[in-house]
């Protein structure tokens, strides 16, 4: 349903709320109390909600995003520009075709507007398979399907007033990420059974255009590579096989993509399904999933968590799944607060770390799906567990502002 991004990612909600939209069947009633407590923009501890991002100073007021209940449908992607400008899709489906929207936060707005939507309802059996990227402000790229590459893609660069159709397909090279644009996964290869990818490459989506370029130095890892995260201070990081040793690995660029170096992890799980990293500071998590044994029930794996001070030189392993012991699952991505603190949401609660990852206790009033949250430049945004449209947003990791999109129905 997304791909993986290296800036500007998408904000999908969890699975389970997806459904209940696509079903016809999200509680409009629920999504007006939401509407109330998120409305007052009140700010909330890291263990109350979800969020990733390279945190900002302790304490920094998190950026206050206006809520917009009025506009039509349910929101299922959002993303923002470092200017506070932003974009997101929403679904408006009952018993007829899913209708899709496209809202538009201008630089200063006190509420979002409607902007055109370059998307055809949805009438078949597969359900919302949009996802954006946001390219900078008034800039974002709209993607239709499954798997990379996309079946469609749309571009704008003036706020959704206008659109053109862009690519699927690379148009030629490029020897780095440009400020703004995105790294993405370009699946060559699927499995046996064509549900997911087995090998695949990076390619840059270029902030000006929204056109896919193939990156000309590819990182020196084998299998499916996909972008693994981004740092403040402008580290790129991409996960992979080791050629050698043919166990997960990360490589990292210094340079927006030109150079690659090795960033192998100690005892990594040759189970594991991907790396993401988020930062704090100068300390890095490395978040490995993966699939658990059936009888632990989960889906969403955590396979172990690992932790650098030197810029993804060394790696620790701070932790590995042991049966029973949570957190077991991750979903999106963890915390890495400016209080040093690590946030990690799973399918059972949200689970906080003050120790390095080595530990961790449920969070306060913590229970069920634990949302889910990505990285944006303008910080941490944390989407509810079940689509009814209630965000919120912080710079640190630590204070969080609280708003609300969509009618719910």
């Amino acid at each position: 349903m997304k791909w993986g991004w290296g800036r500007g990612r998408t904000v999908v909600a969890a699975v389970l709320g997806v459904l209940a939209m696509l079903a016809g069947c999200v509680d409009a009633g629920a999504g007006a109390e939401r509407g109330e407590s998120a409305g007052a923009g009140a700010d909330r501890g890291a263990g109350e909600v979800a969020g990733s991002s390279a945190p900002a100073r302790p304490g920094s007021a998190p950026p206050p995003i206006p809520s917009s209940p009025d506009l039509p449908g349910v929101p299922h992607a959002v993303g923002f520009a470092a200017d506070a400008t932003g974009f997101a899709l929403l679904a408006e489906c009952g018993e007829a075709p899913c209708r899709q929207h496209v809202a538009v936060l201008d630089k200063g707005a006190d509420s979002w507007r409607l902007g055109r939507s370059p998307l055809p309802d949805v009438t078949g059996g597969f359900g919302i398979t949009a996802g954006l990227v946001v390219l900078g402000p008034g800039r974002v790229l709209i993607t239709e399907g499954w798997l990379p590459p996309p079946d469609r893609t749309w571009f704008t660069d003036d706020g959704g007033r206008t659109w053109r159709r862009g690519s699927v397909a690379p148009s030629g090279t490029t020897p780095e990420v440009p400020e703004g644009g995105a790294l993405v996964q370009d699946c060559s290869r699927l499995d046996e059974e064509g549900n997911n990818c087995e090998a695949s490459r990076l390619l840059v989506i270029l902030p000006d255009t929204g056109r896919f370029e193939v990156l000309a130095n590819q990182p020196p890892l084998a299998g499916r590579l996909g972008p693994a995260g981004e740092t403040a201070d402008g580290l790129l990081f991409a996960s992979g096989t080791d050629p050698s040793s043919g166990l997960p690995a990360l490589a990292v660029s210094e340079d927006r993509g030109r150079t690659w170096r090795t960033a192998p992890l100690t005892s990594s799980d040759k189970q594991g399904w991907g790396i993401q990293v988020v930062a704090s500071g100068d300390v890095l998590y490395a978040v490995q999933s993966g699939p658990l044994p059936a009888e632990e029930g989960v889906k969403n794996g955590l396979r172990a968590l690992h932790r650098s001070t030197d810029g993804g030189h060394t790696w620790e392993r701070v932790r590995r799944y042991r049966k029973g012991v949570d957190p077991r699952s991750t979903l999106g991505d963890p915390v890495a607060a400016a209080d040093g603190s690590l946030t990690i949401h799973g399918e059972d609660g949200v689970w906080r770390s003050t120790d390095g990852g080595r530990s961790f206790e449920a969070a306060r009033g913590s229970q069920g799906l634990g949302g889910s949250a990505t990285v944006t430049p303008l910080g941490y945004l944390a989407g509810d567990s079940f689509g009814v449209g209630s965000y919120r947003i912080s710079a640190d990791g630590i204070r969080w502002h609280s708003f609300v999109l969509g009618d719910g129905d």
